[in-house]
């Protein structure tokens, strides 16, 4: 049975409407085409990918987990608007959320067992919840598992926001 091995999270700014996953590079420079499912895409040329946000500036959760193996789909599923899978080819020791901020922060990086291939489920809630939004209005969440895994096709598990939609139209 495949088990977590580390959890990070954090809150973090996010700017023109995406979070970058980034290895030590810290640097994202491919253009997604949100078209397959309105929510991740891996950077093609490896060590990179993308989660559209709802917002386009503001404050989102993120919550990255490193498992040993394909974590089961939980049974909280239907408290998560989106939910997609991709494969990364990472070539770095650690995968970064911290997006836009200035400063480094542990808490936005997970450390992986080394470069290869990976896995990346992403979750995302509260993305249909305004734009800008004030502080009576729940934060944007994000949960991140990632696993190492051959490379496979991009599966989309669940979709019900108005944002995943809007971008796969």
């Amino acid at each position: 049975m495949p088990a977590p091995i580390r959890q990070t999270s954090s809150t973090v700014h996010v700017d023109a409407t995406a979070v970058d996953l980034c290895g030590e590079d810290l640097v994202v420079e491919f253009e997604p085409e949100w078209t397959a499912n309105g929510l991740v895409e891996a950077d093609p040329d490896g060590d990179g990918a993308r989660i559209l946000t709802g917002q386009e500036i503001g404050r989102i959760h993120v919550t990255a987990q490193l498992w040993d193996g394909r974590p089961p789909l939980s049974d909280d599923n239907d408290t998560w608007q989106d939910i997609a899978e991709v494969s990364v080819a990472w070539r770095s020791a650690f995968l970064d959320f911290g997006t836009t901020g200035a400063d480094e922060d542990s808490a936005q990086q997970i450390a992986l067992p080394g470069p290869g291939d990976y896995r990346l489920r992403v979750h995302g809630r509260h993305r249909d919840d305004g734009d800008p939004r004030d502080d009576r209005d729940p934060l944007e969440e994000y949960l991140i598992q990632i696993w190492p895994a051959s490379p496979a096709a991009d599966r989309v598990i669940r979709t019900t926001s108005s944002t995943a939609a809007r971008w796969r139209s």
